[in-house]
C-alpha cells in the first residue's frame, strides 16, 4: 500500500444494539484520521436501531438488511466498501480517537502489510454510558504501552494446525483490501447462535494467508454487558462453540491444503462439543457428512483420535 492517505472503511455491524449504537458510530466518525467511510450494517434489528442510523444522514453509509447473522452483515458491509484498509467494529464497542491513525501508520511503514491486530480495554457498559468518554480515552492513552507493533508471519504455524493466541476479537481486526478480498464473502451459516461463521474464520484466514503486525496497545473499548456469550448457561456456550468450530473447520478447508490440519482440529473439537451437549442440527450434520466424504481413511482415523482427546479434555 503506497497511498499517503489511504481510504479506510469502518464496517459497523449491528443487531439490536440500539442502546450502544450511537457511541459506536460516533467513535468511528470522530477519528483523528479523516479519510474514512463509515458503513453501518443493520442485520434486521427489532429495536430503535433504524431510527438511530437514519439520524446520521449522509455522514454514514447505511446498509439495512433482513436478519442473516454476523457473517451476512459483514459481507454486506464489505460489498459496500471502497477502502484500501478495512476495519471492523461491533456495534457495542468503541474506537479510541487515534485508532485509525495508528493503523494507517503501520500500513504506511510496510506497504506489504496484510493485517493489523491490536488490543482492547474492557469496560462495564454502565460506566461507558455514564462516565465521560473523553476522560476514559485519556486514561487508556496514559496506560497504553509505548511500543512498536511486531511483525508476524504465522502462515507455517497454521499449516501445522496452530491457532494464533495473539489474534483478537472483531473490533480489533484490520485488513488490507487485497487480503479482505480473499476472505469475503464469508459463508453465511448463522446456525442457532447467529455467529457460526464469526471472527474466528476471519482471523484464521488472515494469519494463514498473509503477514501482518500485532500490538499490545489498546485502541478500542470492549463493552462488558449481557449478550449471547455472557448471558447463557454453560451448555449453550458449548453449543455455540460447537457450531463455530464445525462451520469454521468445514469452510476454511475450502481455502486450500495449507488449512487441512487446522480444519481437522476444529472439526474434531466441534464434534466432541456436540456429543457433550447432545446437539443435533440437520445443517451441521450435513456439513460433517460432506467433510468426512472428502477425507481418506487415514484422515478419518486421525480425526477420531482427536475427537476422543477433546471428549476427555474439554
Amino acid at each position: 500500500m503506497t497511498e499517503k492517505t489511504p481510504l479506510v472503511s469502518i464496517l459497523v455491524n449491528n443487531y439490536n444494539y440500539g442502546s450502544f449504537l450511537s457511541q459506536s458510530i460516533d467513535s468511528a466518525l470522530h477519528q483523528t484520521y479523516n479519510n474514512i467511510e463509515v458503513i453501518v450494517v443493520d442485520d434486521g434489528s427489532q429495536d430503535n436501531s433504524h431510527d438511530i442510523i437514519h439520524s446520521y444522514g449522509n455522514k454514514i453509509i447505511p446498509v439495512l438488511k433482513a436478519n442473516g447473522g454476523q457473517a451476512s452483515a459483514l459481507n454486506a458491509g464489505f460489498s459496500s466498501s471502497r477502502g484500501n484498509i478495512i476495519c471492523l467494529l461491533d456495534a457495542d464497542d468503541i474506537y479510541l480517537p487515534n485508532k485509525v491513525a495508528e493503523v494507517v501508520n503501520a500500513f504506511r511503514k510496510d506497504p506489504n502489510t496484510d493485517w493489523f491486530f491490536h488490543r482492547a480495554t474492557p469496560y462495564q457498559s454502565s460506566q461507558l454510558l455514564t462516565d465521560s468518554l473523553t476522560s476514559i480515552f485519556k486514561d487508556v492513552a496514559i496506560k497504553n504501552p509505548k511500543e512498536n507493533p511486531r511483525k508476524i508471519d504465522f502462515r507455517s504455524a497454521v499449516r501445522n494446525a496452530k491457532s494464533p493466541s495473539f489474534a483478537p476479537s472483531t473490533s480489533n481486526i484490520c485488513l488490507s483490501r487485497a487480503l479482505a478480498e480473499k476472505i469475503f464473502p464469508m459463508p453465511e451459516v448463522p446456525g442457532k447462535s447467529g455467529v457460526a461463521i464469526s471472527d474466528l474464520y476471519i482471523k484464521l484466514l488472515a494469519v494463514g494467508l498473509g503477514v501482518g503486525y500485532q500490538t499490545e496497545r489498546k485502541l478500542c473499548l470492549f463493552r462488558l454487558h449481557n449478550n449471547i456469550y455472557s448471558d447463557t448457561e454453560a451448555v449453550n456456550k458449548r453449543k455455540i462453540g460447537a457450531e463455530i468450530s464445525i462451520a469454521t473447520g468445514y469452510w476454511i478447508r475450502a481455502k486450500g491444503a495449507d488449512f487441512e490440519h487446522l480444519s481437522n482440529k476444529l472439526l474434531a473439537k466441534g464434534i466432541s462439543l456436540r456429543k457433550k451437549c447432545r446437539l443435533s442440527d440437520k445443517n451441521f450434520n450435513n456439513l460433517i457428512e460432506i467433510y468426512l466424504s472428502h477425507t481418506n481413511i487415514l484422515g478419518k482415523i486421525k480425526l477420531n483420535l482427536m475427537i476422543f482427546y477433546y471428549l476427555t479434555h474439554l
